[in-house]
């Protein structure tokens, strides 16, 4: 049960986070905010200051920074709309960078080193086993930079490109003496026996000591990878890779979260940092009722030179908003399935 409310509070927490991104960016900017809630549902409790009304709500998912004609045509002159138009693309690009922010913060705290001496294993190669199908055209001291076009940022990124396709053999990226050299047929195929009998492809990758600069490199890189494994996804889903029904809504990822907690809080506070930043990712998607959908429609202003009428876009992000509701839902009721399956 405390897995499960702490999994509860920390999702809750990444949207608050996104609503604050909207919500100071949008103070520091002069923008009237007219409500800002904590959760969801039923007002438990409500304190009017400066002109808004801060709200506690029963439910700890979700929360909404409501700004004076956001979504409507309003003359008072601190009004969204009433904003220049790169402070408004900041206002609504905020809570995504907000999630951002916070998801590298995260990773920065929770990164440790993963080498067996204390240090960092990288993309750069330490050793090849002569028995090595990959002998003949990597050797040591290569960086690994991509394979098949693939961006090899850190480690456990080398496995990913290989899973990417059934072919063993792959177009390497390498940075050799300073220089950057494609290797365009490289056979990567475990047929080396290691001690244990277990068949490797026969490639050590090199440990680089603990430091202030490798460990802030590093958290970097993870972050951007969480960032590119949730745009992939995305891509995945778009093409059909995968389908709707594979989604999880707060739910399952509320389910997942717990079970890791039970697991380990590193692993936890690691998957909490993915899914900020797999909100962040999310949130700037061009879909109606997003935030990328508003950008979208700033972005159209500032090209025609005049604003979209509100109308328009309202009706627009409404039939969206209905949409991401139905999804909603039906992942929602997918979860719940799944965890009422398992438990029977």
């Amino acid at each position: 049960m405390l897995q499960i409310i702490l999994a509860i509070l920390a999702f809750g927490v990444l949207v608050i986070v996104h609503e604050f991104g909207h919500f100071i960016t949008a103070k520091r900017g002069g923008v009237q905010v007219n409500e800002f809630w904590i959760g969801m549902g039923p007002t438990l409790l409500k304190h009017e200051h400066k002109g808004t009304l801060y709200c506690l709500k029963l439910l700890p998912f979700g929360g909404a920074c409501v700004m004076e004609g956001e979504d409507g045509e309003s003359e008072n002159e601190h009004a969204f709309g009433k904003a220049k138009l790169p402070r408004r693309m900041l206002i609504v690009c905020a809570g995504a960078l907000m999630n951002f922010l916070v998801g590298f913060l995260i990773v920065l705290a929770v990164m440790q080193p993963n080498g067996p001496n204390g240090g960092y294993i990288v993309s750069t190669i330490a050793s090849v086993d002569p028995a090595s199908t990959a002998a003949g055209d990597l050797k040591a001291g290569d960086e690994i930079l991509k394979i098949d076009g693939y961006h090899i940022l850190v480690r456990s990124d080398f496995e990913t490109a290989l899973s990417r396709t059934a072919s063993t053999t792959h177009e390497v990226t390498v940075r050799r003496e300073g220089e950057k050299v494609t290797l365009p047929s490289v056979k990567l195929e475990a047929t080396v026996t290691d001690a244990n009998g277990n068949k490797r492809i026969g490639i050590t990758f090199a440990e680089l000591p603990d430091s202030l600069g490798m460990h802030l490199s590093m958290s970097v890189r993870t972050a951007v990878n969480y960032a590119r494994l949730v745009w992939s996804s995305v891509g995945m889903l778009v093409s059909g890779q995968v389908g709707v029904d594979q989604l999880s809504g707060p739910v399952g990822v509320a389910e997942v979260m717990a079970d890791t907690a039970k697991y380990s809080m590193i692993s936890f506070f690691q998957l909490v940092a993915f899914i900020s930043i797999n909100l962040g990712v999310m949130n700037l998607l061009p879909l109606p009722a997003l935030d990328g959908g508003r950008l979208v429609f700033l972005i159209i202003e500032g090209i025609r030179r005049k604003p979209v009428p509100p109308r328009y876009e309202g009706y627009v992000h409404a039939a969206g908003l209905m949409l991401l509701l139905m999804l909603m839902v039906y992942v929602t009721g997918q979860d719940v399935l799944r965890i009422f399956m398992r438990s029977n």
